[in-house]
């Protein structure tokens, strides 16, 4: 009979064995043996034969069962490095064709100083797109903290700042899938990048030129006094005297006229309709020289500074308007003009 044979035996009979020992009645045992002529004796009892064979029993399964999960992680683990290991291959693989413009099927052989020189390429090329990017975001983060502050000054509320973003024309759609793997799309990087963007597009919303080309204040926006009534009202505009040789009034920011007409109080009105829900108002006219629907850009003549409505004097009231809500003319187009100043140093 072979040794395999006789092994398999064995482990057939094996949990035969087991259970016998396990289930087996004992009994006391003697045991006696001679010495120098003397008999002796050494008693057995059943409860120590039972306790010897079932610790045994116990003893063994465990290391038989710490054997086989032993052996089933090594197993697992050569057959994880010899995927990962071929995996490796076709990684170098393509790259070598690729890099020396080779039919994949020609790659078939690797050297390790191949590989070496591969992955040095590799990390080289990892280390400069880190480094851009890092020196990037140090400029993307100068130029938020410098918009912030911009928009800070220009006085607009997060309210206002909300409606114009909402009014932002913009378009397109989203690849969940590729949101959730996109590792661009996560961290600081895309929050910054993200932030610098939102607040791009605010900043050129906003009206970037004065509607006359020479003008003084009279009356800023803000509380005041009501001229007529000598009452605390707020002043939604800015009343500008005009200082120039014409009375010429243009358009703040190209738009669409949507209001020419007689207002009781603020005499011969024109409102223009902006992008992003921005409107600028332009009251007192001495006359209109646009009808609702035209286009209009900062070059048009939207009319002539006058002295009509409920006013004590020649000058424009110009207002601003976002979503309906009124901002400080002169704070909104100043900040316009310094971006726009700083965007074309660059």
């Amino acid at each position: 009979m072979s040794f395999t044979n006789t092994l398999w035996m064995w482990l057939s009979s094996m949990p035969q064995i087991v259970v016998g020992g396990w289930t087996r009645e004992y009994q006391d045992a003697r045991i006696i043996w001679e010495q120098n002529g003397d008999l002796k004796y050494f008693n057995i009892s059943s409860k120590v034969q039972r306790l010897f064979v079932r610790g045994g029993i116990v003893l063994s399964g465990t290391m038989l069962s710490v054997i086989l999960v032993l052996f089933i992680i090594t197993l697992d683990l050569y057959l994880t490095r010899a995927k990962l290991e071929q995996s490796h291959q076709a990684v170098f693989k393509a790259l070598i064709s690729s890099s020396f413009e080779l039919d994949p099927s020609e790659a078939t052989e690797i050297s390790e100083d191949q590989m070496l020189s591969l992955a040095q390429t590799i990390r080289d090329r990892d280390m400069s797109i880190r480094r851009f990017v890092d020196t990037s975001m140090v400029a993307v983060e100068q130029e938020n903290t410098s918009m912030k502050s911009q928009l800070d000054s220009s006085g607009l509320t997060e309210k206002v700042i909300n409606i114009i973003q909402r009014n932002s024309p913009n378009g397109g759609f989203t690849l969940n899938n590729d949101l959730k793997s996109n590792p661009l799309l996560k961290g600081k990087v895309a929050n910054e990048l993200a932030s610098n963007r939102s607040m791009r597009e605010v900043l050129a919303a906003l009206p970037s030129a004065m509607p006359l080309s020479s003008y003084s204040v009279s009356s800023d926006f803000g509380v005041r006094r009501h001229p007529f009534t000598n009452q605390p009202h707020f002043h939604t505009g800015v009343d500008l005297i005009n200082e120039a040789k014409d009375d010429k009034v243009h358009a703040v920011k190209p738009g669409v006229v949507v209001m020419a007409s007689v207002h009781s109080t603020y005499g011969n009105t024109v409102v223009v309709r902006h992008s992003n829900g921005i409107e600028s108002l332009y009251a007192h006219l001495a006359s209109m020289m646009v009808k609702v629907g035209e286009t209009v850009t900062t070059d048009t003549l939207i009319g002539y500074v006058g002295n009509t409505g409920v006013s004590t004097g020649k000058h424009l009231h110009l207002e601003i308007l976002v979503g309906g809500y009124p901002v400080n003319p002169q704070k909104v187009i100043r900040t316009a003009q310094y971006v726009q100043e700083i965007q074309n140093q660059k």
